[in-house]
């Protein structure tokens, strides 16, 4: 029997770690829940904090096992490999946690193809919001390096390459139901990340959906560094000035500019959905629209496609 109402604050927490950098793993009858935590450099680093960046994963992770112990009701471990820190859940049996959970992410077991549930689409912004923490705890990055153009920092919630739906939906969650402006989607594809280069594949990298600091402070981080780091950049940042906001959403004339792309060979690469596949697109909002993005209904689409004077970046 499948429970109807199993999701509560907790629940939509742990579907955010799965959602961005979980895998489902059945194999006879092990079952298993695989969350990766990228560990991207040595050090994580504010203004004048500086983190062991595996070790405080590791503290975090096992923050998480304490949280979720009693939802998951299974041997929780926490292993540090090269590239991350996993936190493994492992379930005897196909049990009614199990059940639930594949009832809830439909037919998709890794977060390479994972949508937004939609038990979180229908569900109250409280249980939206801690989505989010879950989806940045896993895949959200906060360092100097994410400033804009020298100047204020940015989150990177950063999705898989194969995952393009994602970047959307979760785009619209941050701005329609949280009222958390996102500056832009970087996305990965060979138009809008390295257009010049029309060798290899270097252009399929994560999808990067970047929120400026302060208002990422909206969501926050539930793991104890980056949330402190996120606090430390928003406040150094609020004396920078205020940053400008889009009406409605950020794809609109007047904030942003078409730089006419090359077309490269990229474009008709399988990396890139069926959808979308052999269209040549100039910038990024382009491709949310045809991914499927509602945040410009009200807008005309020629107007979406006059030029105005501000690069993306």
């Amino acid at each position: 029997m499948i429970i109807q109402n199993f999701l509560d604050l907790d629940t939509a927490y742990l579907l955010g770690l799965i959602v961005m950098r979980g895998t489902l793993v059945e194999t006879g009858g092990d079952h298993r829940i695989v969350i990766s935590f990228p560990s991207k450099s040595l050090l994580a680093t504010g203004i004048n904090l500086r983190y062991d960046q595996k070790k405080y994963l590791r503290l975090g992770a096992n923050q998480i096992r304490d949280r979720l112990s009693e939802l998951l009701a299974g041997d929780i471990q926490i292993k540090e490999t090269r590239k991350d820190v996993q936190f493994i859940a492992r379930f005897l049996g196909n049990n009614m946690v199990w059940r639930n959970l594949r009832y809830i992410l439909g037919d998709y077991s890794s977060y390479k193809e994972f949508r937004v549930p939609q038990s979180i689409i229908g569900a109250p912004a409280e249980f939206k919001r801690e989505f989010m923490r879950g989806i940045a705890d896993a895949g959200g990055f906060i360092r100097d390096a994410n400033n804009y153009m020298g100047g204020k920092r940015r989150v990177y919630l950063e999705v898989n390459n194969r995952n393009w739906i994602l970047p959307v939906q979760l785009c619209q969650i941050l701005q329609k139901d949280l009222s958390v402006p996102v500056q832009l989607i970087q996305w990965g594809h060979p138009n809008t990340r390295s257009p010049s280069v029309t060798l290899g594949t270097a252009w399929a990298k994560e999808h990067q959906i970047k929120i400026f600091a302060e208002h990422f402070l909206a969501v926050g981080f539930c793991i104890d560094y980056k949330q402190k780091i996120l606090m430390e950049f928003a406040e150094a940042d609020k004396l920078i000035g205020k940053t400008r906001l889009p009406p409605f959403c950020n794809p609109n004339p007047r904030v942003r500019r078409i730089s006419k792309k090359p077309t490269h060979p990229g474009e008709s690469s399988d990396y890139i959905p069926q959808q979308i596949r052999g269209k040549h697109f100039d910038a990024y909002w382009q491709i949310c629209l045809a991914l499927g993005c509602q945040q410009c209904d009200d807008v005309a689409q020629k107007q979406l496609f006059e030029v105005d004077h501000q690069t993306e970046t």
